[in-house]
């Protein structure tokens, strides 16, 4: 009985792990099939990567806009497609396949990934803080701030440690070189040096929404001007108008741009509290001759829906006049085409206090707003307290002027 107990005992410890090596060897299967899935469907992911920075590129430097094309890579193939469903949209839309083997059903299995992005071609200038074609031979110190990105086509220039919060870029180098001991600047979101950005130049688009949403109306009466005009903004979404050699009048800045465009061919002037949405565009100089505010403070409510776009084809300047001359406060984005944006008489107008301003700056040439001595402090004109709007990282002034910058707007996986 001894004899048959150890055999019945030994067959059980048989048939326990006949059955426990079956067991692992399906785990281990198991675990081959998943680890061979998990590889590919990394590889399929990592081909449609590749092939949309491959559209990326073609968008980006052969402005390309409507084509298809395959890419093959880790053993996977890739079904590119560019189209542009809008006039400032790119879509691009990514099917990547491959092939695993199960080894359950001993056959290769397909799997696939998709993207799909849009990407927006045009780009609102005002979102960057500085904007200049030509720095010239102006010095970024110790006390400047700068909150937003900017850029200059040209050199910028460091002198003892001015702080940059923004990505700073710039076409023809930074001075010193920012990898030196010599530059004591921070640059707290990062430099990059060989970019270049044209600065638009074509205000036509501008242009043309005035023109059409002027109607058959008189000129100097709603979007399109060619006198001289001082627009004195109010708090409740009026202004104040006066026209050259007419009386004053007072009307809803809806009505008069109700697109959010206006233009003259003659000099605009502009101060008071800003309520609304608007670009003002001039052939001529834009003169800001006290206090330009808006009535809700975006730096006390970043969802303020004030906004306001000053362009000029020759300059923006701060009037020289007694309102100005003790301090002044400025919130808008301004734009000087082939001009500079700075103070008149920046040399010979007095001590002027503290400029104020809250927005974007862009202009052909960088202009001066005082003078200053080492060691001496302001001789004449302003100092500088200048941030960047933060809103318009996402916002900008309506038809605003924009730069070719490919950007993403949403993506898909």
């Amino acid at each position: 009985m001894i004899g048959k107990g150890a055999l019945l005992v030994v067959f059980a410890f048989i048939l326990a792990f006949s059955t426990f090596q079956v067991k692992m060897s399906e785990n281990v299967l198991a675990t081959s099939d998943n680890f061979v899935n998990n590889f590919m469907e990394t590889l399929i992911h990592e081909t449609s990567l590749s092939a949309m920075n491959f559209a990326i590129n073609k968008v980006w430097d052969e402005k390309v806009k409507d084509t298809t094309f395959m890419v093959r890579a880790n053993h996977c193939s890739a079904y590119v497609d560019i189209q542009k469903p809008g006039s400032d949209t790119v879509r691009i839309k990514v099917k990547t396949w491959g092939k695993a083997f199960d080894n359950d059903q001993s056959v290769f299995v397909s799997k696939s990934d998709s993207i799909s992005a849009y990407f927006a071609y045009n780009m609102p200038i005002s979102k960057y803080f500085w904007f200049t074609n030509l720095e010239g031979n102006v010095y970024w110190t110790t006390g400047d701030t700068v909150w937003g990105p900017m850029h200059t086509n040209t050199v910028i220039k460091t002198w003892d440690a001015p702080v940059f919060y923004g990505k700073v870029t710039a076409k023809a180098g930074i001075t010193p070189n920012p990898l030196s001991k010599k530059n004591k600047a921070e640059f707290n979101g990062g430099w990059e040096i060989g970019v270049e950005n044209e600065l638009p130049t074509d205000m036509s688009y501008l242009i043309n929404e005035a023109t059409a949403a002027n109607g058959g109306a008189p000129l100097n009466t709603k979007c399109v001007y060619d006198k001289e005009t001082l627009f004195d903004f109010q708090a409740d979404g009026s202004v104040i108008r006066t026209v050259q050699g007419l009386p004053p009048d007072t009307v809803k800045i809806a009505d008069i741009a109700p697109t959010g465009a206006l233009r003259s061919t003659e000099d605009i002037r502009v101060k008071g509290v800003f309520n609304g949405s608007m670009s003002m565009y001039t052939t001529k100089n834009i003169y800001i001759d006290d206090d330009l505010v808006y009535a809700d403070n975006p730096e006390a409510n970043p969802n303020s829906d004030d906004i306001l776009g000053l362009v000029a084809n020759n300059d923006v300047l701060i009037t020289e006049n007694a309102a100005n001359n003790n301090d002044c406060n400025i919130q808008a984005c301004v734009m000087a085409v082939n001009g500079n944006y700075g103070a008149e008489n920046y040399a010979t107008r007095p001590v002027s206090g503290v400029l104020r301003f809250t927005g974007s700056i862009v202009q052909n040439h960088r202009g001066p707003v005082g003078t200053f001595s080492y060691g001496a402090g302001i001789k004449s004109g302003f100092s500088k307290r200048y941030r960047f709007d933060a809103r318009l990282s996402s916002i900008s002034p309506p038809h605003y002027p924009f730069i070719k910058s490919l950007r993403l707007v949403a993506w898909w996986e």
